[in-house]
């Protein structure tokens, strides 16, 4: 009860999250592109300032899905991150309850997972998709981790193929499959005191290779093909946003660093130093670039806390024995009490989130609590309703909301792919969100017909643009946003 109780708690949780200003709109914006088409686009369609420059989708299946998605509601969208998430959460926990027949285990398991990877995931995103195929290349790993057979590795390909053509992110995964056959090579070459030639014939270590080197291969099964590792070699970086360690993910993983030194400490065999050593590996990379945790959380949990129950010698949960059995051989009565209580509370969670809202009958939410308070849902509606002829300049995450159907496709100076622009427009886009004055300047020379102000992170543009001129006139105002019009757009 205790597990499912923590499932369902976090169920809630996520299905009431809102949903940001971009990840689902660029995404969606990408994926109609391709469905007009029928091609993948070379250029950034998010911004027209990028035309010219070449650009790789290397997301063009989810870029798909979310477009699909998008064109039915807001509220399709936050059914389906809730579905996609849940999966992940569901598939977590009950491996982990499969694995350590133990609640506290699994429920602690269950929320380290939760607490990694859902506080660095953006709604919509193609991370979303991925997240349960990552989860099934770990569990296949350690299903046969030490007698691994061809049937498996037959279906770790199909998994990074799959990953692949859904984001370039396929690099983790294949990343995981490499340290997995170091790691099996290091463990047999110190049994075998560095002998080469049992290695080399050793069945576990022949299958782990094998499977790493297709499944390097198998990333050029996208119609990228080699243009997908051309693209992560161009946009490779060591450093990231760093970790903070003030915060519950940095708590947790300095927690995860301890609970390695417990297991190296208590081991009863190498196999431990080989699973410690890879989640180790990106315990240290998430370190340096804090996107990393989406993949630690996982890895963590389903390695490492089976791990921690063997190492400090905690069995499973005892076995409640019922007061009295039925004599026709039906499960004891207790069970069932429980198992009813289970499905009771998964039946009550479910009817207050919103996915009971079309079998229930309940009213779709109001727009505003779909959304987190920081998007400019009045200011894009404006300029849905009055659009305008030549460029809108706005912060680059409004930017998303802005260029997507709901915004008016409007044709904005930069999204959150701004790192596609050219070097000139990625330097105007800081001086004039700095609050220097070259912002009428600028308009010209890019025809920006109108300015959409953040008056909580762009206080110097706002009072830069605020200075009366006879060129420009206030077409919208808000406590959140101020649109900035050019006279006779």
């Amino acid at each position: 009860m205790s597990v499912v109780g923590v499932v369902c708690a976090l169920f809630l949780l996520i299905s009431f999250t809102p949903l940001t200003s971009h990840t689902t709109w660029s995404l969606a914006t990408r994926g109609e592109a391709i469905l007009a088409t029928g091609s993948l686009p070379t250029t950034d369609v998010t911004q027209s300032l990028s035309q010219g420059l070449p650009v790789h989708e290397t997301a063009w299946l989810s870029s798909i899905f979310w477009a699909i998605i998008a064109r039915q509601s807001f509220e399709a969208i936050t059914w389906a991150t809730t579905i996609l998430a849940s999966i992940s959460l569901i598939t977590i926990a009950v491996s982990l309850w499969m694995r350590t027949r133990n609640s506290l285990f699994t429920g602690t398991g269950t929320l380290w997972f939760a607490i990694f990877a859902w506080g660095s995931l953006g709604l919509g995103s193609a991370t979303l998709l991925v997240l349960p195929l990552w989860i099934s290349l770990i569990l296949l790993t350690l299903k046969d981790r030490w007698a691994p057979s061809i049937m498996t590795a037959i279906v770790q390909v199909a998994v990074i193929v799959l990953w692949a053509n859904f984001d370039a992110s396929v690099f983790v995964g294949v990343g995981f499959l490499v340290c997995v056959a170091i790691g099996n090579a290091v463990q047999l070459l110190v049994e075998h005191h560095f002998q080469s030639k049992p290695l080399l014939t050793d069945r576990r270590f022949q299958i782990s290779l094998i499977t790493a080197e297709t499944a390097i291969v198998a990333t050029l099964f996208t119609p990228l093909g080699t243009g997908l590792w051309t693209d992560l070699w161009q946009n490779f970086s060591v450093m990231g946003t760093l970790l903070d360690f003030v915060t519950p993910v940095g708590v947790c993983w300095v927690v995860l660093f301890v609970t390695i030194g417990i297991l190296i400490a208590k081991r009863t065999d190498n196999r431990v130093l080989v699973e410690a050593g890879v989640v180790a590996v990106f315990g240290l990379l998430a370190l340096l670039a804090a996107d990393m945790i989406v993949w630690l959380g996982p890895l963590t949990a389903l390695v490492l806390i089976p791990r921690l129950q063997q190492a400090l010698s905690i069995g499973v949960d005892p076995i409640i024995a019922p007061a009295m059995e039925e004599a026709d051989g039906k499960p004891p009565v207790l069970r069932f009490a429980y198992s009813l209580g289970a499905v009771l509370l998964i039946w009550i969670v479910f009817a207050l989130s919103p996915l009971s809202g079309s079998l229930l009958g309940r009213e779709p939410r109001a727009i505003g609590n779909l959304f987190k308070q920081e998007v400019p849902l009045a200011a894009t509606a404006y300029l849905r309703k009055n659009p305008v002829e030549g460029r809108v300049f706005a912060p680059a995450i409004w930017g998303d909301l802005l260029r997507s159907d709901y915004g008016g496709q409007a044709d904005v100076f930069a999204t959150s792919s701004m790192k596609n622009l050219p070097q000139q427009a990625k330097y105007d886009y800081n001086r004039i969100t700095r609050g220097e004055s070259i912002w009428q300047e600028a308009s010209q020379r890019y025809n920006i017909d109108a300015l959409v102000v953040d008056k909580t992170t762009q206080t110097a543009m706002l009072e830069t643009v605020r200075e009366p001129n006879e060129n420009w006139h206030v077409g919208f105002e808000d406590d959140r946003s101020l649109v900035l019009r050019r006279n006779g757009s």
